[in-house]
């Protein structure tokens, strides 16, 4: 495989079709590498062991995708060193990655590439959500602010303790090269909260869960969020 769009009618690992990151990650290939997702076999199962990956729950997709549970006993890793899949994507490496040379990155220059596909894009994707049961927020409206607030306040105490440099927060010896970075790509905020601040993000995954049989049809993302203290 030397790019990919060499990928195309193959085999791809990865932990589930309908994990967050893969969602993403299949956005990307189709999008900036053109590659046409119709032609892939996905192949679901543990990055670096023999078993599934979680416990996933069915989800039905509104047209036929090729997806194939791996129950071969081997690890997603494990058959990318056979040749028996053409690609692995997830959020974890496979082991075959540092110790066969045949098996490499799709971007080698992976931060340099991020980078620019982020200030191009304003896309960064999102992995994790917090979500309030639909009683709990109508009984109670103000719970939706206040835990908003709360979170609000927690990201920045962390980010305070992360630029503090008399004693290092983290095991990373350039952590303030790290921080001056985010506050020149990211405007100090990686990971901001709020739908403008994350709108393109959020309109590129539901393109993405419609694009790929996920969802019927594109949502309104102001539709998914209820409004608190005048629609933040």
């Amino acid at each position: 495989m030397k790019t990919a769009k060499d990928l195309e009618g193959g085999r791809i690992g990865l932990p589930m079709y309908t994990m967050t990151a893969s969602i993403f990650i299949k956005g990307l290939l189709a999008h900036e590498c053109g590659v046409d997702l119709s032609n892939v076999t996905w192949v679901e199962g543990q990055i670096n062991g023999g078993d599934r990956h979680g416990n996933p729950v069915p989800m039905p997709l509104v047209k036929p995708v090729a997806i194939e549970r791996n129950q071969s006993g081997k690890s997603l890793s494990d058959l990318l060193e056979e040749g028996k899949l053409h690609a692995v994507v997830g959020t974890s490496l496979p082991r075959a990655l540092g110790r066969n040379p045949d098996i490499v990155r799709l971007y080698p220059d992976y931060h340099a590439a991020e980078k620019e596909y982020f200030l191009r894009t304003r896309i960064f994707p999102i992995m994790h959500l917090v979500a309030i049961r639909r009683d709990i927020y109508e009984k109670h409206p103000f719970v939706a602010a206040s835990l908003c607030r709360a979170l609000v306040a927690a990201k920045q105490h962390a980010m305070h303790k992360m630029r503090i440099q008399v004693s290092l927060r983290y095991m990373l010896p350039w952590l303030a090269d790290h921080v001056a970075e985010i506050d020149q790509v990211f405007g100090g905020d990686a990971f901001p909260y709020g739908i403008e601040a994350n709108r393109p993000t959020l309109n590129a995954l539901v393109q993405y869960l419609h694009e790929q049989a996920l969802i019927a049809a594109p949502v309104r993302v102001d539709d998914l969020f209820v409004p608190i203290d005048g629609g933040g």
